[in-house]
């Protein structure tokens, strides 16, 4: 298929995202903090980054480049959730959520740009997948910082989109509902699970949205779950 950089891709979320892509043969580099792998995939290429040190950022994605021989698409599954109460919510609160979920997709973003541009001038195509919530979209209380986070990113993908759909690089976001993970299942023991996304069907969604299957498709936030 083609050649994919994943961030986030340690988490618990991201096993199903890259058995979507491997099964489909891209080549994938995967991206942590430390580079160190957090499930056991052959193939994948590990590297590590801060998402907030726009330096880093720029090694780590020059270095998968050069391991994958280019770069066609760009998944941006790293972030962070919390509820705040607002009795007890401060700037900080904003400052952390911002970070981790919105400003890691902009360094990530513009550090992979070039590379993909230069993909697209190649095969006529190139993708970028964000990750938004349909939090941000419903506003659920207690949730202030984080659909404040993840509303950056949805509209942000949509500026990008239009920006970057004349050099052929498509921009689509997704809007997770719950995710089905240990972690969640952990927390809300009693909350009825059978809407959650599993992980391999938001893999699947994504690999779709990162693929020339999904073309010309751009600008979209699509919710899952």
């Amino acid at each position: 298929m083609g050649r994919v950089l994943v961030t986030g891709a340690g988490g618990a979320v991201a096993g199903g995202v890259l058995e979507a892509l491997i099964e489909s043969g891209w080549k994938v580099a995967g991206l942590t903090r430390d580079g160190s792998p957090g499930s056991a995939h052959d193939g994948v290429a590990w590297f590590g980054a801060d998402l907030t040190d726009a330096g880093a950022v720029r090694t780590a994605v020059e270095s998968a480049s050069a391991a994958l021989g280019g770069l066609d698409a760009l998944v941006c599954l790293a972030g962070g959730f919390r509820l705040t109460p607002l009795d007890e919510a401060s700037w900080s609160d904003f400052e952390q959520l911002l970070s981790l979920d919105f400003r890691s997709t902009v360094e990530v973003v513009l550090a992979a740009i070039p590379f993909l541009a230069t993909a697209a001038e190649s095969s006529g195509d190139a993708a970028i997948v964000t990750i938004g919530a349909r939090a941000a979209l419903s506003t659920p209380p207690r949730s202030g910082p984080y659909v404040a986070a993840k509303a950056a990113v949805i509209a942000w993908s949509g500026s990008l989109a239009a920006e970057l759909r004349p050099r052929q690089i498509r921009v689509n976001c997704v809007l997770p509902g719950t995710v089905d993970t240990p972690a969640n299942r952990e927390s809300m023991p009693n909350a009825k699970t059978a809407t959650w996304v599993p992980p391999r069907r938001l893999g699947e969604l994504i690999r779709f949205l990162a693929g020339p299957d999904s073309a010309p498709l751009s600008g979209a936030a699509i919710p899952i779950g």
